[in-house]
């Protein structure tokens, strides 16, 4: 009896704070942002500004698109991406296709090595070619990812 009263008296103070608590928090949209970045912004009205900052304030971002000049109210803000690199995405892909490769490769060399009284693929030999392998993909595919252009969504 005396844990459920507890109970009741604890639900009823946690009802009680989270009726207090704003209906939904929102993060600012443009704290992380400098000027001159390319960013791309989509309003709650769905349109789409492309272009890189000219100036920030509280409530307002304004962009130099490739033509003319346009303004966003950051209340409006609904999506909002950054320009930046794949390098981060290429070296993981570059990493996997290349330790898969790799680990192949000597895995099919160590076969085809082999004595014909004893072959088979020595697991030692496949795991250097997945770790080379690996290695060298991931280097080859944070450069490649370096050189490529992606959109990377900062809010929300």
């Amino acid at each position: 009896m005396y844990y459920q009263r507890v109970s009741i008296a604890l639900l009823g103070w946690l009802l009680l704070v989270a009726s207090q608590l704003p209906a939904q928090w929102r993060p600012d949209p443009v704290e992380s942002l400098e000027v001159g970045q390319l960013i791309k912004i989509r309003t709650v009205n769905r349109g789409i500004h492309i272009g890189r900052i000219g100036r920030l304030t509280t409530d307002t971002v304004y962009l130099r698109p490739q033509r003319g000049s346009s303004t966003v109210a950051t209340a409006a803000i609904e999506e909002l991406w950054v320009r930046g690199t794949a390098t981060k995405k290429g070296a993981v892909i570059g990493g996997v296709v290349g330790g898969a490769l790799g680990g192949l490769l000597f895995a099919f060399t160590s076969y085809a090595m082999c004595d014909a009284a004893q072959c088979g693929v020595d697991s030692g030999v496949a795991v250097v070619g997945l770790a080379t392998g690996a290695a060298f993909g991931a280097i080859t595919g944070a450069v490649f990812g370096a050189m490529a252009g992606q959109w990377h969504r900062e809010y929300p």
